[in-house]
């Protein structure tokens, strides 16, 4: 996974309990801070929008609904990047199990969901998946201000 580079500025940083009414607050936070590094606003809810769909991913998949748990979320920028981690310590997250995903086929079967990783992967640049020394899980989501790096 790569790492932040030396001249990364921290911008938030907060430990949220593991229960989708908390999202609300990871949600703002995002979007505030992205306009702020300067995104046009329907930008920065799109970023706020992949990274509320990654946590409800950790909620529903690594911690099974565990309202006990937590994660935490960092957004840290430089002079092009926005980046946003997360990290947790549920069930590690295996993105090669998943089978592929055929909207026509969802939309046929009339099925609800599921499309949380599609539209992570639309919406950011690059998605890295991975665990920290400590065995924690992270997932880092980035996006380019002038949409390359």
């Amino acid at each position: 996974m790569k790492k932040n580079p030396a001249n990364t500025t921290l911008r938030y940083s907060h430990t949220v309990p593991a229960r989708t009414e908390e999202l609300r607050v990871v949600r703002e936070a995002v979007e505030r801070e992205a306009v702020r590094f300067g995104f046009d606003p329907e930008t920065a809810f799109r970023i706020a929008l992949a990274v509320d769909e990654a946590c409800a991913n950790i909620i529903e998949h690594a911690y099974r609904d565990r309202m006990d748990s937590n994660f935490s979320v960092e957004i840290a920028t430089d002079s092009n990047q926005f980046v946003i981690t997360l990290y947790d310590s549920g069930t590690q997250f295996q993105p090669g199990r998943l089978p592929r995903l055929d909207i026509r086929q969802r939309a046929r079967d009339h099925r609800q969901g599921g499309l949380g990783l599609h539209i992570i992967n639309i919406v950011m640049d690059a998605v890295d998946y991975g665990t920290t020394s400590n065995s924690r899980n992270c997932l880092r989501l980035v996006k380019y201000l002038n949409g390359t790096h």
